[in-house]
């Protein structure tokens, strides 16, 4: 008898228990680096919306815009922390803490935004950035990817390194590190601060990102001159979950995370190609001038990232893993490429 009523009490504890952890979602704080406006935030939102549906209403994500909780540039020391449970990001960002995060977005190599997916996903770079930031605590996803940056907004043409000396620019992760290789005055303000700074006259250029996010925070209504080149072939965002938050989720849920991401990297990818095309139209109809950039220009910008990426590889062996990785990919992919598809 007494068997009888010890599982029977059991079984009504375990029902109480499921009943109220169906009853209380996992609650999740996150930070966004999009402000809202721009493509990205819409896209992030709607990825925290499609998870707490998809999860039966398990996992909520409460997404906040840059600063909200913490300050920008402490988002990456939050999330490892538990500050912030997850967070969307770009590797770039955190290239003073280890210059290999800026890796990780493919740009830096000079891939295309196809060839940094491929990698990422088929040429083991998921697995190396997985290792790296697991060393800091956190869980990473790869996220949405970009188009090209533009090279630099400004209020003259660019074309050469000639008209680029003297100038004083916006420039962030890598590209920060490239220019001042170069000996041009560079700095970094949060992209949202940047076209009030083009106007005012403090920054002379500026890179922040592609056509319809620059748009979306000003910059054409700064400066008139948008520069085209390989400065940063793609933008490839990353998703950083507190690696603790992380391993408590069951297994359906991490799932649930893990693809609801992949499809939105796939979906924002499409998305993104198509308002650039509908950002270009717009911007040559408010007066926007598109200036390539000569390739003299483009050759100086590549060499001087080159010769950068091999110097950190000789000083340190896990950034010689990436870029050998990188490099090693590039070498194999671009001839099989002009081998099968010689038109494109």
């Amino acid at each position: 008898m007494r068997s009888k009523i010890s599982i029977i009490t059991v079984i009504f504890l375990l029902a109480v228990s499921l009943f109220t952890a169906a009853g209380r979602p996992i609650e999740w704080t996150m930070q966004a680096h999009n402000t809202p406006g721009e493509p990205g935030w819409e896209y992030v939102t709607s990825w925290a919306e499609d998870i707490y549906r998809l999860s039966g209403g398990r996992l909520r994500i409460t997404v906040h815009p840059p600063g909200a909780i913490v300050p920008f540039m402490e988002v990456f020391k939050a999330v490892s922390m538990g500050t912030l449970d997850v967070a969307s990001s770009w590797g770039p960002f955190w290239v003073g803490i280890d210059p290999v995060f800026g890796l990780f977005c493919g740009s830096a190599a000079g891939m295309s935004p196809h060839e940094t997916r491929l990698w990422r996903h088929e040429w083991g770079g998921w697995d190396l950035a997985r290792e790296k930031y697991a060393q800091y605590n956190i869980h990473w996803i790869p996220f949405g990817t970009y188009p090209a940056e533009i090279f630099l907004w400004a209020h003259h043409p660019i074309r050469t390194f000639a008209d680029l000396e003297g100038l004083t620019v916006r420039a962030a992760g890598l590209s920060l590190v490239m220019f001042g290789r170069l000996g041009i005055s560079a700095f970094w303000i949060p992209g949202g601060e940047t076209a009030p700074a083009l106007l005012k006259g403090v920054v002379d250029a500026a890179e922040f990102l592609s056509l319809p996010a620059d748009m979306a925070v000003g910059f054409h209504e700064a400066v008139r001159y948008a520069m085209v080149g390989p400065r940063a072939t793609t933008v490839a965002d990353d998703l950083m979950v507190n690696m603790d938050r992380w391993n408590e989720l069951p297994p359906d849920l991490q799932a649930i995370v893990t693809t609801t991401t992949l499809k939105y990297q796939f979906k924002t990818t499409l998305l993104l190609e198509r308002l650039e095309k509908e950002a270009l139209a717009r911007a040559i109809e408010l007066g926007v001038t598109i200036v390539p950039i000569e390739e003299s220009l483009a050759k100086l910008v590549r060499q001087t990232f080159n010769r950068m990426f091999d110097e950190f590889a000789a000083k340190d062996p896990f950034f010689a893993r990436v870029w050998e990785s990188q490099r090693a990919f590039l070498e194999e992919y671009r001839p099989f490429r002009a081998i099968m598809w010689p038109w494109e």
